[in-house]
């Protein structure tokens, strides 16, 4: 006999709460949503009844997945970021909360009708593009990524989110490809050293891909690049805007300097920690 709606939700969230930091009932939710279709308060009402084996087999392949420790956003490939969700690839990171601080930092920098071009370094997801655009309807931008697999996937991101008529995505080794003078450059960068790869949470490290994490030695190779690069490329006045380590502020600050640009704030984020350097040229 096929278990019910009720029965396997219990089995899925009792096995996903045995993972450190897990939420067993809500992850399993949102497996058989992803599955099933039936949204958490369908599954209320079809409580009793059965669930198709075909859909048992695909759970229980999401479920030893889980187990085996890969994040559920790769599990439903897509994430939710600052007031939407965007989908996910293998060449992307899944977004973090704490690259909210870099969004709302350019926020500040950009009056409710610019028209500025903002460019994204590194975009990914695309999501810092993406939710800069959707608070101020008149700018523009561009999306870099060296990943072609990423431009892709944020290129489809915009225009499942109806931005494609504002943004575009294309592939570049950090501003290379990129012609200024630029309003706007903003970038969350690879910045962990290689050092503290091993000392990442397991989700992170084995799933997060290593070319949007790492940064050498000391965490500071994408911005000995980016830096000199902004500074040649940003209009007189331009903003550039860099995610950080919580410990690099002054590292990130001294190299920007170095390269021609004026440090204007150091950003901290819900945690207190240093997160987002603003500079301009």
């Amino acid at each position: 006999m096929s278990p019910s709606f009720n029965a396997l939700v219990r089995e899925l969230a009792a096995r996903i709460d045995a993972r450190p930091n897990a939420n067993g009932l809500r992850e399993a939710r949102m497996l058989v949503e992803h599955v099933t279709g039936h949204s958490t308060a369908a599954q209320i009402v079809v409580g009793d009844h059965d669930v198709p084996q075909s859909d048992q087999d695909a759970l229980m392949a999401l479920l030893d997945r889980r187990e085996a420790g890969e994040p559920l956003a790769r599990l439903l490939g897509h994430a939710a970021f600052w007031d939407f969700e965007v989908g996910l690839n293998d060449a992307t990171l899944i977004p973090r909360d704490d690259t909210g601080t870099l969004v709302e930092a350019a926020l500040t920098l950009l009056p409710a009708d610019s028209t500025a071009h903002v460019v994204d370094v590194g975009t990914g997801t695309g999501i810092i593009l993406l939710a800069l655009a959707r608070e101020r309807p008149h700018i523009s931008g561009i999306g870099v990524d060296i990943a072609p697999d990423a431009v892709v996937q944020a290129q489809a991101n915009a225009i499942g989110l109806g931005l494609d008529d504002r943004l575009q995505f294309f592939q570049s080794d950090w501003l290379d490809a990129v012609h200024g003078p630029l309003d706007m450059i903003v970038s969350n960068p690879p910045y962990i050293r290689a050092s503290d790869m091993d000392g990442l949470a397991p989700e992170v490290r084995s799933h997060d891909p290593s070319l949007a994490l790492v940064a050498g030695e000391d965490g500071l190779d994408a911005y000995c690049v980016l830096l000199p690069q902004m500074a040649g490329k940003l209009e007189p006045d331009g903003y550039g805007l860099v995610e950080i380590g919580y410990d690099q502020a002054g590292d990130v600050q001294r190299l920007g300097e170095e390269a021609g640009l004026h440090h204007l704030e150091t950003h901290q984020d819900l945690s207190g920690r240093d997160r987002v350097v603003t500079f301009q040229r």
